[in-house]
């Protein structure tokens, strides 16, 4: 009497395989998931100067000798713009707009009184080299645009202030360069309110 074998002892033998497809499938699927995501986020990076140590005596006399900069600013509203330095005890002024000689009833930005103001303002500071600029929403592109040029260049028939170019020179002097640098009127120019808006 022979008794019939019994089923286990074979599945005993049997190796068991892993099906590793889907497995596959979802980290494929992560990995590119997280390569797509990446172009989107948002990265910031903050310069900011290697603290020193320790400063010598005589770069904390100059130091405390230097007036504060101006960080010069123009908020440019609908009917005029406001020129002011940061606290406004320096500079503060008021450029109200002027009627469009090419469209009757509308008004436009006076570019030659703000240029105007800020050579004044360059011969009063001549190491001033930044511009801040505040445009209320709805200011038009061109118009702010046409701002930016006004306040960036010196025009050619303006005479530029001895002050600014003698500030030119020690900057080159400085570089050890024999090419004397733009002598632009406000070259640095920065929005100040875009995280505002």
């Amino acid at each position: 009497m022979f008794r019939k074998p019994s089923s286990r002892r074979k599945s005993e033998s049997q190796e068991v395989q892993l099906n590793l497809v889907p497995m596959l499938d979802a980290l494929v699927t992560l990995v590119s998931f997280l390569l797509m995501t990446m172009g989107y986020m948002a990265i910031a990076v903050i310069d900011t100067p290697a603290p020193m140590l320790a400063a010598p005596a005589e770069q904390i006399k100059e130091m405390k000798k230097e007036e504060p900069p101006l960080q010069l600013t123009l908020e440019i509203q609908a009917e005029r713009i406001l020129v002011h330095d940061w606290t406004g005890s320096r500079e503060n002024h008021m450029i109200p707009s002027k009627d469009d000689p090419a469209k009757l009833g509308e008004k436009t930005y006076d570019l030659e009184a703000l240029h105007q103001r800020l050579l004044d303002i360059k011969k009063r500071h001549p190491k001033e080299r930044q511009l801040i600029l505040k445009p209320e929403p709805g200011v038009p592109y061109d118009s702010l645009i046409s701002i930016i040029d006004s306040g960036r260049f010196f025009e050619k028939t303006d005479t530029v202030p001895q002050e600014v170019l003698d500030e030119a020179n020690k900057r080159m002097l400085e570089k050890k360069t024999t090419i004397l640098e733009d002598k632009d009127l406000f070259p640095e120019i920065v929005f100040g309110n875009i995280l505002s808006t």
